[in-house]
């Protein structure tokens, strides 16, 4: 059983390692528990036994509510049995996700095509509908209410995914971004793009981006995985990265096996930035290459 890991990162706010794929710093949900418990993110069905462990851990037994940045199935795979866990909960989601949650079943088969019925039980575990009366419906501008004054405050962020949005809360300066600013795991210290079809744009994102870092917020939580106060150069980062990422598969040759190319560019890259193997061994395993690039050039073919 993959241990329990919970850190607070003070103001009534925990960080918790939901032991994604039976492994440590893969996903990262956020608990604000507060009069009005709001906890960010569920990740897919399969690691609801170790969520629950993890809040039982620290006295939690129900939830006001639990949001989701976005539907895929990292991060609201297993929203339908949380909401079974917890029946006094809503769950929270963009407008233009909702509808999948309540019916996931395209959902569920577009994924299919990509990791296939036998790897998406044993990456996610199974999917099943949250009551449509138990939908909290966000959009741009919403307030997610955590009691007194506290609230959690609602940024759509197109750009990885039409139904992306993060919230900002103001007491513990925190910003909690999903997969909008990318992956930045806590031995690597840098940010890699994510940029998966059908949904990424470039010009969309890097907006984005520039609003999310306008805020300045005096933290950023990644789902995966983590907190860093270094924000500037957070945002800095990942804009700069996602413009090369972008440059390289326009650059790419034709001929060649273009996922392995763009992989071993990268990986060579943040061998010259100096990475560890250790590092570098854990973007490479958190990245589902041939999703990037196709993302990439679904993009370039539509512009």
């Amino acid at each position: 059983m993959f241990d329990v890991s919970v850190t607070d990162l003070g103001n009534s706010l925990y960080m918790i390692d939901a032991g994604m794929h039976g492994e440590p710093e893969r996903l990262a949900c956020y608990l604000f528990d507060t009069p009005e418990r709001v906890l960010i993110e569920c990740g897919p069905s399969n690691v609801l036994p170790h969520l629950v462990a993890a809040l039982e851990s620290i006295g939690v037994d129900d939830v006001a509510a639990m949001v989701v940045t976005h539907i895929h199935l990292d991060h609201a795979g297993g929203a339908g049995h949380f909401a079974d866990r917890y029946p006094a909960s809503k769950i929270g989601v963009h407008s233009r996700g909702a509808r999948h949650l309540v019916d996931p079943g395209r959902l569920w088969l577009s994924a299919e095509r990509i990791y296939t019925p036998e790897g998406m039980q044993a990456l996610w575990g199974p999917m099943i509908p949250v009551p449509e009366d138990r939908i909290l419906v966000l959009d741009e501008g919403s307030r997610v209410h955590l009691g007194g004054t506290r609230s959690l405050e609602v940024l759509y962020t197109p750009g990885h995914a039409q139904h992306h949005i993060v919230f900002s809360e103001d007491q513990s300066g925190a910003m909690f971004v999903g997969d909008s600013v990318g992956i930045a795991f806590p031995h690597g210290h840098l940010v890699q793009p994510l940029t998966p079809p059908p949904d990424f744009d470039e010009a969309i994102l890097v907006t984005q981006l520039r609003r999310m870092a306008a805020r300045e917020p005096g933290m950023v939580g990644f789902a995966h995985y983590g907190v860093t106060k270094a924000v500037a150069r957070v945002f800095e980062q990942a804009e700069e990265r996602l413009h090369d990422w972008v440059e390289f598969v326009v650059n790419l040759d034709d001929a060649a096996d273009g996922t392995e190319q763009m992989r071993a560019w990268v990986l060579e890259g943040y061998r010259a930035e100096g990475l560890s193997e250790e590092a570098i061994d854990q973007y490479d395993r958190n990245t589902f290459w041939p999703m990037q690039i196709t993302g990439i050039q679904r993009w370039l073919s539509q512009r």
